[in-house]
């Protein structure tokens, strides 16, 4: 094929009508289906090859399993009105025919037939792609299912986790260069995760709890003793009502360093990864992943409610308030946050999962200061939030950084890179009866 760049729109179109008889021909030559059947394979890869092929100026180079995911996961669910669920694994099964009718007239590379046979096996990721399509019911709701099309991280998840490929630990330079300048300290959460993989190795109480995967009160109590933490409020305290328990446990797994199985445990080829890099390197892996890969929906209660998703998307204009702050000046939380949702910066939302839970775990990197409320003022759980907090000068290049960042290294919100905590055909934990999957993913 000539290239797309030089050919006209109905240059493209004419190719691949011709393909699509080509591809009729040899479904008859073939002889394997009934005509009713092999012409209904030729009409939805010629609607593929004529309508999406054309519009975004596709060629046989560029076919590759994403392109069955992009179709499929977006284009067919999201932009042809037509479309029922049942219409998922009929093209999917057009898809498999058209694979052996290319690969038989190598048209394609066995690299790229290789990619693309591998994408078709997964019908249930786009089944639930159709699902939460259809029960989007706001714009935040379309926003989040447009970006969040990674059928890698759906393999990964249906992986189990001792088969996993482990990504390498990538250190963001520019992060480095900005924050750990020579003279800022590393940070004590560098330290206080460190002892907590110590225990995880060294420790007893390292049996997941059956109900939410999570380390036992005595695990965390210990720990907390050990390392003087003095998180550990009181005796029936659970991992996911102190958030930086909650970041030690899930950024370990989200690294790769620990898995989830019956109980915790430690991946020592990328714990000897993690440990080979410097204090102000580990400190950058933590606080990048705290701000780019764990999602912070996992470090909050189960129970906390809101839309978390929605605040982390936003988390540049975190950011940017954040930033606008002069170094050491006090802000009144709910005075500053108010303002901002009134102003549309910030989203207008009863539950902000960046108070709840992330602007803890800030504190122990030395961005931010914070004051809480006594524990004895508080009633409830959504009550732990900042009611003064301070930028100190390493935040306020970190926070200028992550402005910048989401401006020329992010050309849209990214997806986070999770360990779920629940299972997709497991009970919403929100109480709603429905499976996960069709409740609160």
């Amino acid at each position: 094929m000539t290239n797309k760049n030089e050919m006209t729109l109905e240059q493209q179109r004419e190719f691949w009508e011709n393909e699509t008889k080509a591809f009729a021909t040899f479904l008859n030559d073939e002889g394997k289906l009934k005509p009713a059947t092999a012409n209904k394979h030729v009409d939805r890869m010629d609607f593929v090859m004529t309508e999406y092929f054309v519009r975004y100026g596709i060629s046989y180079e560029d076919v590759l399993g994403d392109t069955i995911v992009d179709f499929v996961g977006r284009f067919l669910i999201s932009h042809v009105l037509s479309t029922e669920e049942a219409d998922i694994g009929a093209y999917l099964t057009s898809f498999k025919k058209w694979i052996q009718f290319l690969q038989v007239t190598f048209r394609i590379s066995k690299e790229q037939s290789t990619s693309l046979n591998e994408v078709c096996k997964h019908k249930s990721y786009f089944e639930e792609r159709y699902e939460q399509y259809m029960e989007a019911d706001n714009d935040y709701a379309l926003e989040r299912w447009l970006n969040s099309n990674d059928i890698e991280a759906y393999i990964e998840e249906q992986t189990p986790a001792s088969k996993r490929k482990l990504k390498p630990l990538v250190v963001d330079q520019k992060l480095l260069q900005l924050w750990m300048d020579g003279r800022t300290p590393v940070p004590p959460i560098v330290q206080e995760f460190r002892a907590f993989l110590e225990a995880v190795q060294t420790g007893k109480n390292v049996k997941l709890s059956a109900a939410r995967k999570h380390l036992p009160r005595k695990f965390w109590n210990e720990f907390d003793e050990g390392q003087n933490l003095q998180l550990f409020r009181k005796p029936t305290l659970n991992q996911d009502q102190e958030p930086v328990y909650q970041f030690f446990f899930y950024v370990a797994v989200v690294l790769g360093i620990t898995q989830e199985e019956t109980q915790l445990t430690v991946n020592a080829k990328q714990l000897a990864f993690y440990l080979a890099l410097t204090e102000q390197e580990q400190a950058v892996i933590l606080l990048d992943a705290l701000w780019n890969r764990v999602n912070w929906g996992i470090l909050e209660e189960v129970n906390e409610g809101g839309r978390p998703e929605d605040i982390q998307a936003w988390r540049r204009a975190i950011a940017s308030v954040l930033a606008s702050w002069p170094v050491g000046q006090e802000h009144n939380v709910k005075k500053e946050w108010d303002m901002h949702r009134q102003s549309g910066i910030l989203l207008d939302t009863s539950a902000d999962v960046f108070l709840h839970a992330v602007a803890t775990i800030l504190v122990r990197f030395g961005v931010i200061t914070a004051q809480f409320l006594p524990d004895a003022e508080m009633k409830y759980g959504f009550e732990r939030k900042p009611v003064v907090m301070t930028v100190l000068e390493p935040g306020n290049r970190v926070f200028r950084y992550f402005v910048n960042e989401a401006a020329y290294v992010l050309n849209h919100t990214p997806s986070i890179a999770v360990e779920p905590k629940i299972g997709r055909n497991e009970p919403c934990p929100c109480g709603s009866g429905k499976k996960y999957k069709k409740c609160c993913l």
